[in-house]
């Protein structure tokens, strides 16, 4: 038995959780709507699934700009100022 099969989700939270990341990606949400917001409502689901996408929207961006710099080195290596 996984861990995943040991975790149980309420469907009400599942669903207000689902509903913050939508909205989120919809607005495509850069920073919590509301300044101090995870102190504000900390455990509300709608909040925890829109703090989600913004991570994850976070961590998507890091990596494509690693990968941009990682081609850009590549298609560089033996080529000089071309002068």
């Amino acid at each position: 038995m996984t861990m995943e099969e040991d975790i149980k989700v309420d469907e009400a939270f599942k669903k207000s959780f689902n509903l913050g990341y939508r909205v989120a990606a919809e607005l495509n949400l850069k920073v919590p709507l509301l300044h101090n917001q995870e102190k504000i409502i900390p455990e509300n689901p709608m909040h925890l699934g829109m703090q989600q996408f913004i991570e994850e929207a976070k961590q998507s961006k890091t990596k494509r700009q690693e990968n941009s710099v990682e081609k850009n080195e590549k298609g560089r290596k033996g080529k000089g100022l071309g002068l």
